[in-house]
């Protein structure tokens, strides 16, 4: 056998396992370093006959047995190192002495210029993004399903990455589609028919289902988890479709303010959805928006009130307006809790179909919605027995949102509040916006989370609520405490916006203790609505001329001391005296 062929089967042979199996040479080379090892031990002792076996250096042992190695390696095959026989010095058997030169001999040799090249960090690509699962499942949602067909459609990687990845299009949002958009009246031959005829709900609803079909041929449309519809011509027969058939694995539908959908076949579709006799696994809708406004809708403009122009105007050319502080935001105050778990009043519109309620009501552990019933004592046939306030009512959809304080007398309510993590998810409605990353009903009505308290939900239908609650400041007054609230019928003169009353504030409104303050709310300024008595004495004035009362904040033209009726009459008078 030739040497190449000997020293490639000794590094290929090695098997600690099996000796019998290991070259005649590779042997031999393990008994020469066992012998020096034993060797070097002995001349230990021989030096330091008191120093522990334990002491041996591990480096000194080491660099001995591979100079043996090497030296036995050398002495078998010299050709293993290369073409010639090395040295002992070369092969690192002898200590290399290396010159040193003095200093007056390095400043005479001039050194050349180290230059260092700093390379750049690579940059990553939108490839190397993109291939991070968890980069694409964040990004997903906030590009539009034309947005990501155009990116799948730049190489086949990208393609393979965005459309075989599992729940990329979990979040779709059609609302800015051209293609769902609304076809015009002169596109019904693009519409299929059948014996010349089209229904009106097939013809608006034809650019929707365009849109399905496409999306079913990219296999696409079963990922589709969260469905956002809101704006777009979405007929009753398109949600029947959505909520029953097998096509569709949609977890939350949002369809607010669309067009052409007729609610009361709507809550027809839902009731059936929700029958006793549905199959097992039915329906795969769990929760739906209806009832919230669209976000992000344009306000109409405020228009500046006549007497802050007339300040304007009447101010000297010299004065200048102090300059107005922007209130800064702590860092408490940058996380809004939503809407439904602040005073904020009317949230949903009033004329809602009474027949929603029992499609809540039906649906109730089935399917949730951006809408909860009323909990309020009246509503409850057991307790409704004990009211002051007479017969109980149906059930109702909680329209106004009171805040977690409570009723301002008992900072409680009858029912007790619903709170979040204690009380039943029942009790409490989707919150927009719609969440991007999940669609679980769970993660669509938790609200903003503190680390010191757990946020308490309450909410009553008009009814429950009417000549209880105050516009101005959002304060309420339960049943308990409020058995018989008092509802004020004023006839206002055509030049007055308040009605003079005998528990109404005085021209100098003095403080009142907070206990002494009647309970209730009564409407004497038809702009400011119902109001409490704290309100009455901040806004609430007496003219001095007619004793009449007046609010100062919609009473355009009015001073600190008289009307506007009787201001305006002073001031034409005094401009006659001149």
């Amino acid at each position: 056998m030739a040497q190449t062929e000997l020293w490639s089967t000794l590094v290929t042979a090695i098997d600690p396992g099996n000796h019998k199996a290991m070259p005649a040479v590779l042997q031999s080379t393990i008994e020469l370093l066992e012998t020096e090892l034993v060797k070097a031990k002995a001349a230990l002792q021989e030096i330091q006959p008191h120093v522990a076996a334990t002491a041996i250096q591990r480096d000194e042992l080491a660099i001995g047995a591979m100079a043996a190695y090497r030296q036995h390696l050398i002495a078998r095959a010299p050709d293993f190192y290369g073409s010639r026989r090395l040295s002992a010095k070369e092969i690192g058997l002898e200590p290399v002495v290396h010159e040193v030169a003095s200093d007056s001999e390095e400043s005479d040799v001039e050194q050349p210029p180290c230059t260092v090249t700093v390379m750049p960090p690579k940059r990553a690509s939108l490839v190397d993004l993109l291939s991070n699962g968890l980069i694409l499942d964040h990004m997903a949602p906030y590009l539009s399903a034309s947005s990501l067909l155009a990116l799948s459609s730049t190489s086949r990687f990208i393609r393979s990455m965005v459309l075989d990845t599992p729940y990329v299009f979990r979040h779709l949002d059609l609302t800015q589609c051209c293609g769902a958009q609304a076809a015009p009246l002169g596109a019904a031959a693009s519409v299929p028919m059948d014996e010349g005829m089209v229904t009106e709900d097939e013809f608006y609803a034809a650019p929707l289902r365009g849109v399905f079909d496409n999306l079913a041929r990219r296999s696409i449309l079963q990922s589709v988890r969260t469905l956002i519809l809101d704006g777009l011509s979405v007929p009753a027969d398109v949600v029947g479709d959505i909520v029953l058939s097998d096509r569709f694995n949609v977890n939350i539908l949002s369809i607010r303010d669309c067009q052409h959908l007729n609610e009361r076949k709507l809550m027809q579709v839902l009731q059936y959805a929700v029958r006793p006799t549905r199959p097992p696994g039915t329906p795969r809708v769990k929760g739906i928006y209806h009832f919230t406004p669209m976000e992000n809708q344009p306000r109409a403009p405020v228009r500046p009130r006549y007497r802050d122009w007339w300040a304007s105007r009447c101010q000297p050319p010299s004065a200048t307006p102090p300059p107005v502080k922007e209130p800064t935001l702590e860092p408490a105050q940058s996380q809004v809790q939503n809407a439904w778990y602040r005073p904020s009043g009317q949230l949903l519109k009033n004329n809602v179909d009474e027949e929603w309620a029992r499609t809540i009501e039906k649906c109730e552990g089935i399917i949730a919605f951006d809408a909860v019933l009323c909990r309020a004592p009246r509503h409850n046939l057991v307790s409704s027995t004990n009211q002051p306030e007479g017969r109980s009512l149906r059930p109702a959809i909680a329209t106004v949102a009171l805040g977690p304080q409570g009723c301002d007398s008992c900072n409680t309510c009858p029912e007790a509040p619903a709170i979040w993590g204690q009380s039943a998810l029942d009790n409490f409605p989707l919150l927009t916006p719609v969440p991007l990353h999940s669609s679980s009903i769970k993660a669509a009505k938790r609200p903003v989370l503190y680390s010191d308290e757990n946020p308490a939900f309450i909410a009553r239908c008009t009814d429950c609520i009417t000549d209880r609650r105050c516009h101005r400041c959002s304060k309420w007054f339960c049943s308990d405490c409020l058995p018989q609230p008092v509802r004020i019928r004023a006839n206002l003169s055509p030049h007055q916006t308040a009605v003079q009353g005998s528990g109404s504030a005085s021209g100098s409104a003095s403080p009142v203790p907070e206990q002494e303050l009647e309970h209730g709310v009564s409407k004497d300024c038809w702009e400011c609505g119902p109001t409490c008595m704290s309100c009455k004495l901040e806004v609430e004035r007496k003219c001095q001329n007619c004793r009449g009362e007046y609010c100062i904040e919609h009473n355009e033209g009015c001073s600190d001391h008289m009307c506007d009726w009787c201001n305006t009459s002073a001031r034409h008078r005094l401009r006659g005296f001149n």
